[in-house]
């Protein structure tokens, strides 16, 4: 994790930034000397060379500041802080190789020139060999001789690089607290400190590192403010701090709406939060700028997943198993291969779906929510026996989980297992007593097993909960028509019918309910417009045909519903 930050911050460390550099110490003002540097080819003043450096340096203007650099050695070939400058002028253009080939000059003529050897481990460490820049740094420190306008701070703060580079992050912390005794205040080294701790897991810390960072000094370059912002992100995503992890990486993309990685983990804690619309347009935005990014992808399959848009999320999947950078999650690839399974489904697509769900258990034995999704698809194809294995073994693997225990109860009660499934939701409730769908689930089995008060509790629990679920409100009049209580009934099919009027089991149930109120003609018309909707509705047309054909009350009964067909509830 921390290796992608540390990534991202190496967007250019801009050592300009940092090194105030090789520019002498000199006090800067709006520009450079007046005089043409061209009318003055002959000018035998190495002084004034080596000032023109180093102020032209300070400008940012690189190319005239070599020049000036090289007039100046012209004079004294063998001035080792000449020669250092000009490594560093070289160093700031990214010309590596000829900033370590200066920087060897001056050491040619100084052995003791610390800053010399510095700048070849920062050249190095550009290259990307770590092992010649630890040593160049290690050296720059031993010698402590020479470091021209720097201070042994800027090898301290390298040397933290390059063990962090090295996946060294704790003796990378002790490298920073050596840079940051010398320079309490530096935003950069702060920075860097902050992505060690989150290597090492140590989200406070990281926390309170990134925020002195951003309370520092401010020498860090343009971008790293948002790095800092985004590390902080991911410290509080760690701890389960929601709520300061989606502001800090607001800050992060306010700062740098290029930070693809910010957009990722605003994607990736929003979906944590279960506001997957929201999430799906962060993880849009970050494939957008990172098209191969693995996470944003496996990311916007499972938000597309949540959203029902199952064709897009099996090509966004497809996508992160094909042609990603292969940086996952910690699930790792499993677990697109477990999105994809669920996005294949969402498309009936069963056959194929077993299959990838048996990729992700595969790569992922340990893996609960896979073998959940292994036991659903199974379930589909009416696989029973497999599917309970299926389910169980996700269980076992993570006992705190609602989901599989539901998941066990449908199943079972599809095999008419009523009792067993009961369990099965008692078992989900405990672990989530605030889902509508487990007690709607509940209200189900109860009324299978004649329990038609408890059913209605259950029920009655689903509509608390959530005012406006439909199957809530359904199992509350089926159990009400039940117990024969059919004005209570009626409006729980009208509350049903007001959320969905194309609900064609809703109409059915208030034609039963207007029926065994002996209202005939308006049952009537609840039917025929049940079976508008749905011409297949077979106990509207069985209730149709049950009812006098006078249209007048169906006859009374203290039994249940022997007068019309039995109305069953739904199940979520």
């Amino acid at each position: 994790m921390a290796q992608d930050v540390a990534a991202q911050s190496r967007e250019k460390r801009g050592i300009w930034w940092q090194l105030g550099l090789v520019v002498g110490g000199l006090m800067v003002w709006s520009g450079v000397p007046a005089i043409a540097q061209e009318n003055l080819q002959d000018l035998q003043d190495v002084d004034y060379w080596r000032n023109l450096c180093d102020l032209q340096a300070a400008a940012s203007q690189y190319a005239e500041a070599q020049k000036a650099c090289e007039a100046a050695i012209e004079l004294e070939p063998r001035n080792d802080g000449l020669w250092a400058r000009h490594g560093g002028v070289l160093l700031a253009q990214d010309q590596y190789p000829n900033a370590i080939a200066s920087a060897m000059q001056a050491l040619r003529f100084n052995p003791q020139n610390s800053l010399a050897f510095t700048y070849i481990c920062m050249a190095q460490y550009e290259l990307g060999n770590l092992e010649p820049a630890l040593d160049a740094c290690n050296d720059a420190l031993r010698v402590d001789g020479s470091w021209g306008n720097q201070s042994p701070s800027l090898a301290w703060q390298y040397r933290g690089l390059i063990l962090t580079g090295q996946t060294d992050p704790a003796a990378a912390l002790v490298a920073y607290a050596r840079t940051l005794l010398l320079e309490p205040e530096d935003s950069r080294t702060l920075l860097h400190e902050c992505e060690a701790y989150l290597a090492l897991e140590n989200y406070r810390n990281a926390i309170a590192s990134c925020q002195a960072a951003l309370a520092g000094n401010g020498n860090w370059g343009p971008t790293a403010p948002a790095l800092a912002w985004l590390n902080q992100g991911i410290a509080q995503f760690q701890q389960a701090n929601y709520r300061e992890a989606v502001a800090a990486f607001d800050r992060a993309v306010d700062l740098n709406p290029q930070l693809a990685l910010a957009w990722t983990y605003q994607g990736r804690v929003l979906a944590q939060g279960n506001l997957h619309t929201e999430a799906l347009i962060s993880y849009t935005q970050a494939v957008a700028l990172d098209s191969g990014s693995a996470r944003a992808l496996v990311g916007q399959c499972a938000a597309l997943n949540k959203t029902r848009q199952y064709e897009d999320a099996g090509a966004a999947c497809q996508q992160a198993l094909q042609e990603s950078d292969g940086d996952w999650w910690d699930l790792g690839p499993a677990e697109a291969w477990a999105q994809y399974a669920q996005a294949l489904a969402g498309q009936g697509q069963y056959e194929e779906a077993l299959a990838a769900t048996s990729r992700a258990v595969g790569i992922r034995p340990d893996y609960a929510a896979a073998w959940g999704d292994r036991g659903v698809v199974l379930w589909y194809l009416r696989r029973y026996g497999e599917a309970i294995a299926a389910t169980q073994q996700s269980i076992e693997l993570d006992d705190t989980a609602a989901r599989p225990w539901t998941n066990l109860g449908s199943i079972l009660r599809s095999v008419g297992q009523h009792t067993d499934a009961l369990a099965a939701y008692e078992n989900a409730l405990q672990r989530d007593a605030n889902n509508p769908l487990i007690w709607a689930n509940r209200s189900v089995v109860l009324w299978h097993l004649s329990r038609y008060e408890e059913s209605l509790l259950s029920a009655n629990r689903a509509v608390n909960l959530d005012p406006r679920f439909i199957t809530g409100w359904y199992n509350r009049g089926t159990a009400l028509i039940s117990l024969q209580r059919y004005d209570e009934a009626l409006n729980a099919f009208v509350q049903v019918i007001g959320l969905d009027p194309t609900n064609a089991d809703a109409w059915t149930g208030a034609g039963v309910a207007l029926g065994q109120l002996g209202r005939g003609a308006e049952a009537r018309q609840a039917l025929a417009k049940a079976l508008e909707l749905n011409p297949q509705q077979a106990i509207a047309q069985a209730v149709l045909n049950a009812l006098p054909a006078n249209g007048g009350t169906a006859p009374t009964n203290t039994n249940r519903n022997q007068s019309l067909p039995v109305l069953p509830p739904a199940a979520p």
